[in-house]
C-alpha cells in the first residue's frame, strides 16, 4: 500500500491507522503540523554527499583557487579576529566556548576575540572524509573538525554546553534542518545565542540538486520559515516557547542575499 496516499485520503487519525498502521499515523501528524519531510530524507542527503566532498577536495587542492583564495587564507590565519556578527553576540566573560556546526574541513570562524584565543569546537557529519582530503593535500587545520551531525548534537554534547553556537551555509544542507536547529538550541546555554547565516532560498536557486533540498526565508511578518518542495514550517512559531528569533536579509559578496537568523535561548 502507498502509505502517503493512504494518509492523504484519511479523514482522521483513526482512518490513517486503519490504512497505514503506526507509520500512517506518524505521517499524518507530520503533514498536519507542516514539518518539512518529503525532500529531506536521509537517503536524499546521503546521495548529495559525494558532490560536497568533491567540492572541498578541489577547494583544498587549489588553496581556494582564484575565486576563494582569500577565504582559504583566512581560515588558516591564527590571528584572524572573530567576525563582527558572531562577536556581537558573545557574552562578556574571559572563557568562551563556541560550537561551529557543519564546519566543513576548516572552520570559517576567526580564532581571536578581543586579543584572546577562542575555544572553538567544530563538528561536521563528513569529518572523516574531510580528514582524508586534508591529509592528501598536506593541510593541517587550526581547529580539527570532529564527527557530528547537526541533528544529533545532544548525543555528543550535554545540554547547555556552549556560550555561542554558529552555523554558516550548512543547516539548509542537512537532512532535517528543523531537528538540527532544535539540537543547536539545546546545547547552547540559557540566554545565549545561536547564529545562522545561510543564503535565501538556496534549494530553489540550486533546483533542489544534491544537498540543496531546503529553502530558508523570512516571512512578511519577520518569522523564520523553512520549506521544502512538499511542506513548510514556521520555526519562529514552533520554537517560541524556548527561544526568541530575529531575522534579517543582507546582501552577499556577489553571491545573492543571505538570511541572518539570531536565536536567543530563553
Amino acid at each position: 500500500m502507498d502509505w502517503m496516499r493512504a494518509v492523504r485520503k484519511a479523514g482522521s487519525v483513526a482512518t490513517a491507522f486503519r490504512r497505514g498502521g503506526v507509520r500512517g499515523v506518524a505521517s499524518s501528524i507530520v503533514r498536519r503540523f507542516r514539518r518539512p519531510s518529503a525532500a529531506g530524507s536521509k537517503a536524499t542527503w546521503e546521495g548529495g554527499v559525494p558532490s560536497e566532498v568533491e567540492f572541498w577536495d578541489k577547494y583544498l587542492e587549489a588553496r581556494g583557487g582564484t575565486e576563494w583564495a582569500g577565504d582559504f587564507d583566512r581560515r588558516l590565519d591564527p590571528n584572524l579576529p572573530l567576525q563582527p556578527r558572531p562577536a556581537a553576540l558573545l557574552p562578556k566573560q574571559a572563557e568562551i566556548r563556541i560550537l561551529d556546526v557543519g564546519a566543513g574541513p576548516l572552520t570559517y570562524l576567526g580564532k581571536l576575540h578581543e586579543g584572546r584565543p577562542l575555544h572553538i569546537t567544530a563538528v561536521d557529519p563528513l569529518a572523516s572524509d574531510y580528514a582524508k582530503v586534508l591529509a592528501r593535500h598536506g593541510i593541517e587545520p587550526l581547529v580539527r573538525t570532529q564527527a557530528g551531525a547537526a541533528e544529533e548534537l545532544t548525543s555528543k554534547f550535554p545540554p547547555d554546553s556552549f556560550d555561542f553556537v554558529f552555523a554558516r551555509n550548512c543547516i539548509d544542507h542537512s537532512y532535517d534542518p528543523f531537528a538540527a536547529i532544535n539540537e543547536m538550541i539545546a546545547v547552547v546555554k540559557q540566554g545565549r545565542y545561536v547564529l545562522l547565516e545561510h543564503r535565501v532560498n538556496e534549494g530553489a536557486t540550486e533546483h533542489y540538486a544534491g544537498l540543496h533540498q531546503w529553502d530558508f526565508s523570512v516571512a512578511a511578518n519577520g518569522d523564520f520559515v523553512i520549506a521544502s518542495r512538499g511542506a513548510q514550517v514556521n520555526v519562529t512559531r514552533k520554537c517560541e516557547a524556548i527561544c526568541d528569533i530575529a531575522c534579517e536579509v543582507v546582501a552577499g559578496n556577489d553571491d545573492g542575499e543571505w538570511l541572518i537568523t539570531r536565536i536567543r535561548k530563553k
